[in-house]
């Protein structure tokens, strides 16, 4: 796997930024060919990020069960969030790179 590029992303100002992130996040949200392009740059860092999250999650909701059964339980709620999150960042991310109709 190379290195990610996030040379449109970096390149965007505040606003776009934000645009960006509501073209990723949001399935209803359209932008223009530039927002696009930065929005998978950033999707393909966010479900790298997302996925250390949910390891790192993981590895606290075991020892949260081992050691102190209402963490664990907490961990669990918060990881399901995080899969959740990793499913959908995923989603959103092939629709981005699905050719435009």
């Amino acid at each position: 796997m190379g290195v990610m590029k996030l040379d449109v992303y970096r390149g965007c100002s505040r606003q776009e930024k934000r645009e960006v992130l509501g073209t990723f996040w949001r399935a209803s949200s359209q932008g223009s060919s530039r927002i696009v392009e930065a929005a998978q740059q950033y999707g393909a860092y966010a479900i790298v990020c997302v996925a250390v999250i949910s390891l790192e999650v993981l590895a606290v909701m075991v020892v949260g069960f081992l050691h102190a059964t209402l963490v664990g339980w907490l961990a669990l709620g918060a990881e399901a969030f995080i899969i959740w999150s990793l499913w959908w960042s995923v989603v959103r991310y092939r629709a981005l790179r699905a050719p435009r109709a």
